[in-house]
C-alpha cells in the first residue's frame, strides 16, 4: 500500500506536478506563470528566467549570492546559473522562462555581457516589467515566433536601460559552451542509466574526466553527481504519481530511474523534497 502522501512532497504548483527540468529546459520555451510557491531546491537550466515576487518574501540564492526579495522586487537568473528559492510562508510569485532561441538578439548586441541580476526598484518593475510578463502569461502560447523574440527583446531592453548589466561575464558562444549544453541534454536523455557519471559522459564527448570536470565547474555551480541524482529523483516522484504506474512499487521505480541503491534515492529525495516518511 502506498504511504507517501502528496502533502509530504514539496510540489511545483505552477504546473500541478513535481518540477521536471527535462520537460522544461528546451530552447523554444517561452512561458510565464503566477502561482503560490513553497520554494524550491538548488537547480539550474539553460534558459534565462525572470523571477518576480508579487506578495511575500523569498530568499533567492544565485551562484552563491543571496538576497531576500519582497513585494514588487525581481531577479534575473541567467543560463547555467545555479539557484534556489526558500520561503518562511508561501509567497505569490511570477516566473518567466525565456528559451535561448529568443535570447539570441540580446547576446548578439551584447556579446560579452549578461543582464543585471537583482531588480529591486518596485515602481519601475510594476510599471514596466510586470505588464510584459502578464502579457506572456496570458498570451504566450499563442504568440508568433517573431513576436516572442520581440517581447523578449523588449523585456531585456527595459532591464538594461534601467538596471544596466550584471557583474558576471556572459558565457561566450564557444565549442566548450555548446558541449556543456549538450552534456546537460545527454543527462536528460540518459538519466536512467545506472552507470551514468563523469567518466562515461567524458568518453561520450571526447574529454578526459579531469577536463570535463573542470569545464562543468567553470559553467555550472552544481556537483555533477548531485545534478544527475536530482533529475533521477524528479522522475521517480513524477512516475510514482502517474496512475499508469499504480501497480509498480517505489523500489522498482527507483531502480528504473538509475539509482543504484535506495539510500542514494532517499538522500536525493530529502535534499529536494524534505520528505517525512515513505
Amino acid at each position: 500500500m502506498r504511504t507517501m502522501k502528496n502533502a509530504e512532497i514539496k510540489r511545483d504548483k505552477k504546473e500541478g506536478q513535481i518540477q521536471d527540468e527535462r520537460q522544461r529546459d528546451y530552447g523554444s520555451r517561452f512561458k510565464a506563470e503566477r502561482y503560490v510557491t513553497e520554494g524550491f531546491c538548488m537547480h539550474f537550466h539553460r534558459n534565462t528566467e525572470l523571477y518576480c515576487v508579487n506578495k511575500g518574501k523569498v530568499s533567492v540564492l544565485i551562484n552563491g549570492e543571496n538576497k531576500i526579495l519582497s513585494d514588487g522586487q525581481a531577479c534575473v537568473i541567467n543560463r547555467l546559473e545555479s539557484h534556489s528559492y526558500e520561503v518562511g510562508e508561501p509567497a505569490d510569485i511570477t516566473y518567466c522562462h525565456i528559451g535561448v532561441l529568443y535570447m539570441e538578439s540580446f547576446y548578439r548586441f551584447y556579446p560579452q555581457k549578461e543582464p543585471a541580476r537583482w531588480l529591486m526598484d518596485v515602481d519601475f518593475n510594476r510599471e514596466k516589467l510586470f505588464p510584459l510578463l502578464k502579457e506572456i502569461r496570458e498570451r504566450g502560447a499563442s504568440m508568433r515566433e517573431l513576436e516572442k523574440a520581440a517581447k523578449a527583446a523588449a523585456i531585456f531592453d527595459e532591464i538594461v536601460r534601467h538596471y544596466g548589466f550584471g557583474a558576471r561575464k556572459h558565457i561566450e558562444h564557444s565549442r566548450s559552451t555548446y558541449n556543456i549544453i549538450d552534456v546537460v541534454q545527454y543527462i536528460y536523455d540518459h538519466y536512467s542509466d545506472p552507470d551514468l557519471g563523469l567518466k562515461k559522459i567524458a568518453g561520450e564527448f571526447g574529454y578526459s574526466p579531469k577536463t570535463l570536470s573542470a569545464l562543468i565547474t567553470q559553467y555550472i555551480d552544481v556537483d555533477l553527481r548531485v545534478f544527475i541524482n536530482d533529475i533521477r529523483v524528479q522522475n521517480v516522484i513524477y512516475m510514482y504519481q502517474d496512475p499508469a504506474n499504480r501497480g509498480v512499487s517505489l523500489a522498482e521505480l527507483i531502480e528504473k530511474c538509475g539509482f543504484v541503491s535506495k539510500m542514494t534515492f532517499y538522500r536525493a529525495y530529502n535534499r529536494n523534497f524534505k520528505f517525512k516518511s515513505l
